[in-house]
């Protein structure tokens, strides 16, 4: 038989506790992938069976599935935003085709991530009460500051959004028609933003 230090020898060793705030995090970014893919109709049991973790642990982060997907919606929507980006479309002795594209480039990063894209989708869809961030984010630190950069007035701010349209659409055919993406993604947007300045200054009143 035994003794009892050939029992302890035998059990596994623990895993190390991870701390709540890192395990939250950890739920976070997995699920704003899995969202991203299933929709706000996802299920939460194939979430935490994917990260590996009991569905009850998941639970215990976030009280219901309405609460993640808002969570999720929050970070991309909120979070990820930096202010300092809204400074770029008007940055001084710079050509307006040089600052649309130096905002895009850097604003990109969220707003153009296959992820933003197809949960904005999701959301919009869904008349998700998501949307309210989302539509926030849009018109105030989005279209305000392009349409600041065009001129001013209506005209500057429907400019602002058909060119925001042009390139929302080469980030669309990255993040929903896979089959169409461009060969080049950074090309596909910069040449929407080329392609679009001329007109929109055309089209602003003198």
């Amino acid at each position: 038989m035994p003794g009892t230090a050939d029992l302890t020898a035998e059990i596994a060793p623990r895993r190390p506790r991870v701390p709540a705030a890192e395990r939250e995090r950890m739920i976070l970014d997995a699920a704003v992938t899995f969202f991203a893919e299933q929709g706000p109709e996802g299920q939460t049991r194939l979430l935490a069976r994917a990260i590996g973790i009991p569905h009850s642990v998941l639970y215990r982060h976030f009280p219901s599935k309405e609460d993640l997907f808002a969570a999720v919606c929050e970070e991309m929507f909120r979070r990820r935003w930096q202010p300092e980006w809204e400074a770029l479309p008007r940055a001084p002795g710079v050509s307006l085709e040089e600052r649309l594209l130096r905002f895009y480039r850097q604003a990109g990063q969220v707003i153009l991530a296959p992820e933003f894209l197809r949960l904005a989708l999701f959301v919009g869809l869904a008349d998700h009460p998501s949307g309210a961030v989302l539509r926030a984010l849009m018109r105030q630190h989005v279209v305000a500051p392009l349409a600041a950069a065009l001129g001013t007035g209506p005209a500057a701010e429907e400019a602002a959004w058909n060119l925001h349209g042009r390139v929302f659409y080469a980030g669309m055919r990255m993040a929903v028609w896979r089959g169409g993406a461009p060969r080049d993604p950074a090309q596909a947007v910069e040449a929407a933003i080329r392609g679009h300045v001329a007109g929109a200054l055309a089209a602003l009143p003198a």
